[in-house]
């Protein structure tokens, strides 16, 4: 019976925050069909994060122009 906390001098490095546009890239899907080749699926997998991926872009964009 073992108790997994982490003590006081733990550190987290890399933690993640969000998905970027190129993380998102239709390349990077496992149902790629490859170039010059239409989708397989109707809807794409990951289109809420790609959405919200696009939205802080724009935002981040927004802010230092």
């Amino acid at each position: 019976m073992s108790s997994h906390k982490h003590g006081s001098s733990t550190r987290i490095y890399n933690k993640f925050e969000h998905w970027s546009e190129e993380d998102c890239a239709c390349i990077h899907c496992v149902n790629y069909p490859g170039k010059n080749n239409p989708c397989p699926l109707d809807k794409c997998c990951i289109a809420d994060i790609k959405q919200e991926a696009v939205r802080r872009e724009a935002a981040a964009d927004g802010e230092t122009a």
